[in-house]
């Protein structure tokens, strides 16, 4: 079971918090984490994006697809769309990628005394412990 530092954005981390957005996903270029490095029952760090760690979850279920075009980044994101509650926005940056994660959440829970961790880079994903 590994650990892992997601960084979330607004809107998207208060949906995950209301328990609106079920499923978090990661769109790729490359093959970069949390692509192969996520697995069931992992344990995820949710951070804001320039803010504290403010919740945990646990990975439900993982699904990650390959070689994928325009067309099927739009079918994959139109059949998980009630989870991914997604803005338009996303979809756009989305389109271009060529892999996916879609990462189901469960037993959400906010921290209230979070881990303080000094991450300085630009990575919205890091895996901190396996």
């Amino acid at each position: 079971m590994a650990t892992h530092l997601a960084i979330l954005r607004e809107p998207y981390l208060s949906r995950i918090l209301m328990g609106v957005k079920t499923i978090e996903s990661r769109f790729l270029r490359m093959r970069t984490a949390p692509y192969g490095r996520v697995a069931v029952d992992d344990r995820l760090l949710l951070k804001r994006s320039g803010g504290p760690i403010t919740a945990t979850a646990r990975v439900a279920k993982v699904a990650l697809y390959d070689n994928l075009t325009p067309s099927r980044v739009a079918a994959l994101i139109d059949q998980h769309a009630a989870g991914l509650c997604l803005d338009g926005d996303v979809l756009d940056r989305a389109l271009r990628s060529r892999y996916a994660v879609l990462i189901w959440l469960g037993d959400v829970a906010p921290i209230e005394h979070p881990p303080i961790l000094n991450k300085r880079d630009r990575r919205a994903w890091v895996v901190l412990e396996s």
